[in-house]
């Protein structure tokens, strides 16, 4: 909903995220031996709008919007090295939580991601570099 509403505010805005290349006719199917390849998609594409997009408008008004979910610095940091390289400021955006209420991010997530999904990725969990401006929602 974040990457959407980031989306539909800025004239030259595009979503990246590797979740689509999971969907199947309209469900979500997750394949964990195509995760990596999917990843990799994804930034290739992501890097591309970079590149051409960068090259022919003003900064201001191109966003290119990351919508994976990162647990740990590792997982968006080539796009972070991409934006850097063709001239992106780069902006992470997260989403506060509480541990007590995974059951409920179990419940209402549109991936069907089961609960002990999810506390395995809490447990993960990093908060972005300082390198980086971050806003928490």
């Amino acid at each position: 909903m974040i990457a959407k509403n980031l989306r539909d505010s800025h004239t030259h805005a595009r979503v990246f995220s590797t979740d689509r290349f999971f969907m199947v006719d309209g469900e979500y199917q997750f394949d964990p031996s195509k995760l990596g390849e999917y990843h990799a998609k994804n930034l290739r594409q992501a890097t591309y709008f970079m590149e051409g997009f960068g090259k022919i408008y003003d900064y201001s008004d191109v966003l290119c919007i990351i919508d994976n979910t990162n647990t740990q610095h590792w997982e968006y940091e080539k796009y972070e090295e991409a934006a850097k390289e063709h001239g992106f400021m780069v902006q992470v955006i997260t989403v506060e939580w509480n541990i007590n209420d995974i059951p409920l991010y179990a419940e209402r997530n549109s991936h069907g991601v089961p609960e002990d999904a999810i506390y395995r990725m809490a447990e993960m969990w990093e908060y972005p570099s300082l390198d980086n401006v971050s806003i928490r929602v």
